[in-house]
């Protein structure tokens, strides 16, 4: 996503033949391909030998951190590995999107008119505002040590980085256009005046 907007902010008219069917076909395949060999790594890794004592875990989902504390060290090790990595992938590519969008704000800034250096931005607003929501909550779902949590905790923290992102995609993306920005002016003002 952060090179469809760099193309097209940065090469706004090479963007029909950079951005082409097949060029977005490979984005998207390559996107959904590398996480399903993610995830059947960890999966595979985390579930090849029995776990150590109970095998209950207070999560709405087999969150990685709350599974490895019921393994063997065996396996602990070598998913420690797979950690190591994945956060190297997870590295280059936040490096990606940092290099994107600093070339980015680099060519708006050197747009002359503010009408223009506007509409650049709010192309890309939408996706910035859910990325630093979705890189909040999962940073302190990552800083947070479950250990010292009690599990209704560690329950609204897997929920908030797991449904918040995903539930605020449509509203944020939706505030572009006209009629909902008024439609949901018109119910804020009705909310305030009719208590």
């Amino acid at each position: 996503m952060s090179y469809d907007r760099f193309v097209a902010i940065c090469h706004p008219l090479h963007y029909g033949i950079i951005m082409n069917h097949a060029r977005c076909l490979w984005a998207a395949s390559g996107s959904w391909i590398s996480g399903f060999i993610y995830s059947a790594v960890h999966i595979g890794n985390m579930f090849r030998q029995p776990f150590r004592g109970s095998n209950v875990i207070h999560q709405f989902f087999c969150d990685a951190s709350h599974i490895l504390k019921v393994l063997p060290s065996e396996v602990f090790k070598s998913e420690f590995v797979l950690v190591v990595l994945s956060l190297s992938v997870f590295l280059f590519c936040f490096a990606f999107l940092i290099a994107s969008y600093a070339r980015i704000y680099s060519t708006v800034s050197q747009i002359p008119s503010v009408e223009g250096r506007y509409k650049a931005i709010c192309t890309c607003s939408a996706q910035l505002i859910i990325l630093l929501l979705f890189f909040i909550s999962i940073s302190l779902a990552a800083l947070m040590d479950t250990s010292d949590t009690v599990p209704i905790q560690n329950l609204l923290i897997a929920l908030s980085y797991t449904t918040l992102p995903p539930l605020m995609n449509p509203i944020i993306y939706s505030l572009r256009n006209q009629k909902i920005t008024g439609a949901m002016g018109k119910m804020i003002r009705r909310m305030i005046h009719y208590p």
